[in-house]
């Protein structure tokens, strides 16, 4: 960071916070927009696709419990994410859902609630036929701790998916077996997380990712880390009664993230003074990560609350450097921090640059950084129409998905505020929220379309975690929500027929098995589209590893590249729609069965 930017910086870091809630409403104004010239045509517009809640029916029964006792403690807020992966490798996506429940204490300690024995994990297999098993317990899942988020990678290469599962104290990574049951090496790999205070307490972990940053072929593992809190610590914040209430995360110190190398033997090294991730202490929700500069090396961005976002620059897997406030990612275009929470990264102009979606607080739109000059990112939100129905809504997870199969990226909002008694302000803002669905028109501004699109979308919740995957293999793309304190819900995409997909599921050999940061571009029906496959992202959540393109209605696939995180690419013409492909790094590309 040269001496001006950082001068700044600290400048607007030394400046009086706003408390967590109470920003006053900012008028941003609206950066030029894309190139005409860059605007591929669409197909004519077409009635939104509907969702159907069919969490009953599919045997989902996770209840979130927030383990809320009166003492207003700020983890009690966040809730719990979840993830789409296929742990039994059978073509059909599985659901791991993750729950905090009662906090632990001392047994001497009568102000907490007694401990919970309960796992803090649910694993549901899918049975292919629209239902769903628990099979928590099967599979030998158990986490004891208060449980926050979850990122899904094959880190030891064997073909098998492994998860790590993020916490308000020690993490847990499971390595999975390939027999249906998964084994906690946690200890054995050394990725527990970093304790602070003299190593009397742990830090508070939020999401995470898998990303091989050095390009060794196998995936290393990034940890965001909130603020460093315990109920020893916890601050008192009073509301116009008088009474504590949730306290911003102003009043806690923030924390560095944390990086751990994969040595290749099952064990890892924390790396993060060595790459200077430690440097920067923030305050982090959510990360993305792809090659934002296209020098073959995966960058780092990350969400933070109250404090500015985060861009860790790759120099070739030796060290990173903080670089948000050049890049313009760092701050609102009035100059302060928002609440940064969800994130995620797309080419969503079909333009070959990607962006940056990230929700914030209420009062505060979401934003949409989108590339205008090389190297630089301007937030096009109200620009591009997905600022001003933002503006009332609290949006913790997020992410692009192409949810009508029409070759443009779609954007969904999971939302939901922290305070029960917001609405005494009679402000139009909400305690439970309905979630925001942004149709991508094609022509760089989006519509939101959530109330025209199926009863799930037209309720209200207090939503935190939310995925995508397809769930039933036919082609369109569901989602998965978390609800804080309630339940998680399965929302079944009943989209029209008539769009095409394709679908990729990468199998590395150079590369990391997964292949984790390979990009994928499809060239079909005039337009050329680009996805990363990529770990992390939303809010403490996963969505699936296999990139799914919608086709809109052309019937051919003219060419499909893969660059691959080891620097080798595949080409292939004339693939099949509707179909979902295995392709082999080097090898070739192979319809599923």
């Amino acid at each position: 960071m040269n001496r001006k930017a950082k001068c700044l910086l600290l400048s607007l870091l030394a400046a009086p916070a706003v408390f967590f809630g109470c920003s006053a409403r900012q008028t941003v104004s609206s950066p030029p927009g894309p190139k005409a010239s860059l605007i591929a045509a669409r197909t004519p517009e077409r009635a939104p696709a509907q969702f159907t809640d069919i969490t009953d029916q599919a045997g989902i029964h996770f209840v979130h419990d927030n383990g809320a006792f009166g003492k207003k403690w700020m983890p009690e807020t966040t809730g719990g994410g979840g993830a789409f992966l296929d742990y039994d490798r059978d073509g059909k996506e599985d659901i791991l859902l993750v729950n905090s429940g009662q906090f632990a204490a001392p047994a001497a300690t009568s102000t907490y609630k007694t401990r919970d024995t309960r796992s803090r994990v649910t694993l549901y297999h899918n049975r292919g036929d629209g239902t769903f098993e628990d099979v928590t317990a099967k599979a030998g899942l158990r986490v004891d701790g208060y449980g926050q988020g979850v990122c899904v990678g094959d880190y030891d290469n064997d073909g098998w998916d492994d998860i790590y599962i993020t916490c308000l104290g020690p993490n847990h990574l499971f390595r999975n077996r390939g027999d249906g049951t998964f084994e906690d090496v946690t200890a054995r790999a050394g990725v527990p997380g970093m304790k602070v205070n003299g190593g009397l307490k742990w830090k508070w972990s939020s999401s995470c990712a898998w990303i091989d940053y050095d390009r060794d072929g196998y995936v290393d593992l990034f940890v965001c880390n909130f603020v460093e809190w315990s109920p020893e610590l916890d601050v008192f914040c009073g509301n116009k009664g008088g009474k504590k209430d949730y306290c911003a995360p102003d009043a806690y110190k923030p924390l560095p993230n944390t990086l751990y190398h994969n040595n290749h033997n099952g064990t890892f090294t924390d790396v993060s003074v060595r790459t200077q991730v430690s440097e920067y202490l923030g305050k982090a929700w959510g990360i993305a990560a792809w090659d934002f500069n296209g020098d073959g090396w995966p960058d780092i961005a990350i969400a933070n609350d109250r404090q500015p976002n985060t861009f860790f620059i790759n120099h070739e897997g030796k060290y990173f450097t903080e670089e948000a406030v050049q890049v313009g990612i760092a701050l609102s275009e009035s100059g302060h921090p928002k609440s940064g929470m969800g994130i995620d990264v797309a080419d969503w102009n079909n333009d070959g640059r990607d962006a940056l979606f990230i929700g914030n607080f209420s009062n505060e739109k979401l934003s949409l950084f989108t590339p205008d000059v090389p190297g630089m990112m301007t937030d096009m939100a109200d620009r591009t129409g997905i600022g001003q129905p933002s503006l009332l809504f609290l949006t913790f997870g997020c992410f692009f998905f192409d949810y009508d199969l029409d070759g443009w990226q779609d954007a969904f909002a999971a939302n939901g505020h922290i305070q029960e008694f917001v609405e005494e302000f009679n402000t139009g803002i909400t305690y439970k929220e309905r979630p925001l669905l942004y149709h991508n028109l094609g022509n760089g501004t989006f519509a939101e379309v959530g109330e025209q699109s199926g009863q799930p979308l037209r309720a209200r919740y207090v939503l935190r975690g939310c995925a995508f995957a397809d769930i039933d293999n036919d082609g369109d793309l569901d989602i998965l929500t978390v609800e804080n304190n309630g339940r998680a819900r399965l929302w079944r995409n009943d989209l029209p027929r008539g769009h095409h997909w394709i679908r990729f599921h990468l199998m590395g050999r150079k590369s990391n098995r997964d292949g984790i940061g390979a990009l994928i571009t499809v060239k079909a029906g005039g337009l050329k589209q680009r996805q990363w496959v990529k770990s992390g992202c939303s809010f403490l959540s996963q969505s699936s590893l296999k990139p799914t393109f919608g086709l809109g209605p052309a019937a051919r696939v003219e060419e499909v590249e893969i660059q691959w995180p080891s620097g080798a690419k595949d080409v292939w013409p004339n693939l099949a729609p509707d179909t979902v492909y295995t392709v082999t790094e080097g090898q070739g590309a192979a319809p599923e069965n």
